[in-house]
């Protein structure tokens, strides 16, 4: 198998950074009259490998994305960042299928660094040992927490948190200034997301402090003193973060939850943009794979726009931005 080189993936890959969905694309298809039609649509437009309805179109192209980037990344390691959000995501699956009955492997999602029989084993004989060393902690926890209490939102964050911790201190460990840069902006409003539902539902002190992780931005210490004191603290707390744009998302949240929502997947897709004026390294590969989450995360809202019979312009209100 020939090695694979930076220079020939990033030629292949301005190729098909061509057939990234534009934003006419997104209008025809939030115009669908059923869901039927917007299946039908997509299609059209490659998304999805065979027949299925609109999940299965998306769970497809998913696993398709990853699979483009693990045949053609000369070095994976720099992907580990964005690789344990689908780690934790099935680690949360497999715990509560197996705690509470039920079939995982329809939630999983894929490439993942670790075997699902693996976290299987894991759970079922606690051996969080079998579990790469990021993981074993927030997961031991995570299945006290669920075994001892029941509660699957404190269950739910502390694999948040932990998978939050652990991409910070593999972006640090790399010290890859865009990958950094792009992993500070998702678990810094990650964590603004966590803090702002607590302070809303008035959690206490403890909750907080296994929701909410560092940042590198804006302490740990100073979230939870501030979601103790409520939404509006918060959000002086927030307004503060000038250089990662708290400012923009503090008035975007006073707007509703969902425009915040909306800034935050917009402000990563900003600093994603970088990556296409690099010319050499992951960078432009990291920015098509954030560009193609984003036309997935579209993909979703336009389908739940339809399905519910959403008026076209809210659901176009929705979008997310886009990377070209």
């Amino acid at each position: 198998m020939p090695v694979k080189s930076y220079g020939f993936t990033i030629g292949n890959l301005r190729a098909i950074e061509n057939r990234l969905l534009k934003k006419s694309d997104f209008v025809q298809m939030a115009a669908a009259p059923d869901v039927d039609a917007l299946c039908a649509q997509m299609k059209d437009k490659g998304i999805g490998d065979t027949a299925g309805d609109v999940p299965t179109l998306l769970r497809q192209d998913t696993e398709k994305l990853w699979r483009y980037i693990t045949e053609n990344a000369p070095d994976l390691s720099v992907f580990e960042p964005f690789l344990y959000e689908n780690d934790f995501h099935n680690y949360k699956a497999v715990l509560k299928s197996v705690v509470r009955g039920g079939d995982y492997r329809d939630l999983l999602i894929l490439p993942a660094l670790t075997d699902a029989a693996v976290l299987e084993r894991a759970v079922k004989e606690k051996r969080f040992d079998l579990l790469p060393e990021a993981m074993r902690s927030p997961a031991a926890q995570a299945y006290e927490a669920l075994i001892q209490t029941g509660d699957s939102q404190l269950e739910d964050c502390l694999l948040d948190a932990g998978c939050m911790t652990a991409q910070l201190a593999k972006a640090n460990k790399d010290k890859n200034a865009v990958v950094k840069e792009l992993i500070t902006v998702t678990v810094f409003y990650q964590n603004i997301k966590a803090a702002l539902r607590a302070a809303k539902a008035k959690k206490s002190a403890a909750f907080l402090d296994a929701a909410l992780t560092e940042t590198g931005v804006t302490s740990k210490k100073a979230m939870v003193t501030a979601a103790l004191s409520g939404e509006e603290a918060l959000l002086e707390l927030l307004e503060k973060a000038v250089d990662i744009g708290g400012a923009q998302a503090a008035e975007a949240y006073k707007t509703s939850p969902s425009v915040f929502e909306k800034y935050s997947d917009d402000r990563l897709m900003a600093t994603a943009r970088r990556c296409k004026y690099i010319t050499m390294g992951a960078e432009p590969l990291i920015g098509y794979m954030l560009a193609r989450r984003a036309e997935l995360k579209n993909l979703r809202i336009v389908y739940s726009g339809v399905k519910t019979g959403q008026p076209q312009e809210k659901t176009l209100e929705r979008l997310r931005e886009l990377y070209g």
